[in-house]
C-alpha cells in the first residue's frame, strides 16, 4: 500500500479510536453528573445531560458498528458545547459548574480536526464569555467578577493553544515516522530485490562456472569436485564406484578435413549420445579438448559393462550430420577401473588413463579395464 494510501486510513483509524475513548469515559461521567444534577432540581439541566448522554450513546453505537463518524462526534461536540455554555451561565464564581467549560476546548480538538476543533472552542468561548457578561437565564445579571472572567477567558485561550500545539506537533510526528517507515519499507523492498537478484545472479555465475560452454557437460573442475565428493562418500560407505575415461579416436583428422566447427558439432554429438546412454546420478564432464570422463555410481566393473558397450556401439553406429549433410562417422576408446578403497582422485584417474591408452594402442574404438 503506498504512502499516499495510509496515511488517511491512519488518521481515521486515530480518530474513530479517539471517539469511541471519548464516548467510553463521556457516557458513565454525564450519567454520574445527571444523577448530582437532580438534587439541584435544575430539570433543564438535567434534560441537557440526559441528552448529552443519549447523543455520545448513539455515537458510541454508530463507531461500533463501523459507521461514518463524521457527523456523530460533531453532533456530540455541539451538545456537549450547548451544555458546557449553560454550566456557565447557571453558575457563578462561588460554584464549580463554569469549571466543566474546560474541558470543551480538550475534546473539540481532540475529536475533531485541530483548526476546525480551534474554531469550535473559539465560539463556544464567546458565547460564553457573553453570557458571563449579560448574564445567565436565571439571575438576568452576570454573577462574575471582571477579574474572574479575564482569567476564564486566558485559562480557555492557553488550555486550547496547548491543545492545539500538541495535536498539530503530534500529526507532524506521525506523518514523520510514516513517511520514514515507508522509507524504510521501500528500501527494505529494494534490498530484498537487490539480494534476491543477486543471489540469483550468484546462482547462475556458479552453473557457469561449472559448465563446459559447449557440450553444456561438467567442466574439468566442476568434474573433479563431485568426483571427490563421491570419493570421499565412498570412502566412508565403502567405494562402489566406476570411472571410465574416454577420448574421441582422430579427432584431429575430423578438424583438419571438415573444420573446427565440424569438429565441435561431433563434440556437441557424443555429449549427447553420453547424456542418453547414462543415468542421471552418473558424473559428466569433459576434462580436455576431445577427453571426457564419466564416473558410474553405485556401479560395479560388472555392471558398467553393459554400459560401456552402449556406448561404444552408439557412437561407432551413430555419426554426426554436419550443417551441409555431410556424415561424420566417428569412434571413442574408453578406458575403466574400479575406485578402490584408498584410492585418491589421482590413483584412480592414472589407472583409467592406463586402459585408455591401451585401448587406443590396440586398435582404438574399444575398452580396456585396469
Amino acid at each position: 500500500m503506498t504512502t499516499h494510501g495510509t496515511k488517511p486510513i491512519d488518521k481515521q483509524l486515530q480518530a474513530h479510536e479517539r471517539a469511541k475513548l471519548f464516548c467510553v469515559v463521556g457516557i458513565p461521567t454525564l450519567l454520574t453528573f445527571g444523577v448530582g444534577a437532580l438534587r439541584t432540581g435544575n430539570w433543564v439541566l438535567v434534560g441537557l445531560v440526559m441528552a448529552n448522554a443519549v447523543i455520545v450513546s448513539g455515537c458510541y453505537l454508530a463507531l461500533v458498528r463501523g459507521q461514518t463518524h463524521f457527523w456523530a462526534i460533531r453532533i456530540s461536540v455541539a451538545a456537549f458545547a450547548v451544555l458546557a455554555t449553560y454550566l456557565v451561565a447557571l453558575s457563578g464564581e462561588e460554584h464549580s459548574f463554569a469549571l466543566w467549560f474546560f474541558a470543551f476546548p480538550v475534546v473539540a480538538v481532540m475529536l475533531l480536526p485541530p483548526r476546525e476543533g480551534v474554531v469550535w472552542a473559539a465560539l463556544c468561548l464567546a458565547v460564553a464569555t457573553g453570557v458571563m457578561i449579560l448574564g445567565g437565564p436565571e439571575t438576568g445579571t452576570s454573577t462574575y467578577s471582571m477579574a474572574f472572567g479575564i482569567r476564564f477567558v486566558t485559562v480557555n485561550i492557553l488550555l486550547t493553544t496547548c491543545i492545539y500545539w500538541f495535536e498539530i506537533t503530534l500529526h507532524r510526528y506521525q506523518e514523520e515516522t510514516s513517511a520514514q517507515k515507508s522509507l524504510i519499507e521501500a528500501e527494505s523492498a529494494r534490498l530484498r530485490t537487490e539480494i534476491a537478484r543477486r543471489t540469483s545472479l550468484e546462482g547462475e555465475l556458479r552453473v557457469l562456472a561449472s559448465i563446459d560452454p559447449l557440450t553444456s557437460l561438467l567442466n574439468r573442475r566442476a568434474f573433479l569436485e563431485r568426483f571427490s565428493h563421491e570419493l570421499a562418500r565412498g570412502q566412508r560407505h565403502g567405494p562402489d564406484l566406476t570411472l571410465l575415461m574416454l577420448d574421441l579416436d582422430h579427432f584431429k583428422k575430423i578438424n583438419d578435413q571438415h573444420g573446427h566447427p565440424a569438429g565441435d558439432l561431433v563434440l556437441v554429438h557424443f555429449a549427447q549420445s553420453l547424456r542418453r546412454c547414462l543415468r542421471n546420478v552418473d558424473i559428466i564432464g569433459r576434462i580436455g579438448g576431445e577427453e571426457f570422463a564419466v564416473v558410474l555410481v553405485d556401479t560395479s566393473p560388472e555392471m558398467a559393462q553393459p554400459v560401456i558397450d552402449r556406448l561404444l556401439e552408439q557412437t561407432r553406429g551413430t555419426p554426426a550430420i554436419l550443417a551441409d549433410g555431410t556424415v561424420v562417422h566417428y569412434t571413442v576408446s574408453i578406458g575403466s577401473t574400479e575406485v578402490l578403497r584408498g584410492d585418491t582422485m589421482e590413483t584412480a584417474i592414472q589407472r583409467a588413463d592406463d586402459g585408455l591408452y591401451a585401448a587406443k594402442n590396440t586398435g582404438r574404438d574399444r575398452h580396456c579395464q585396469r
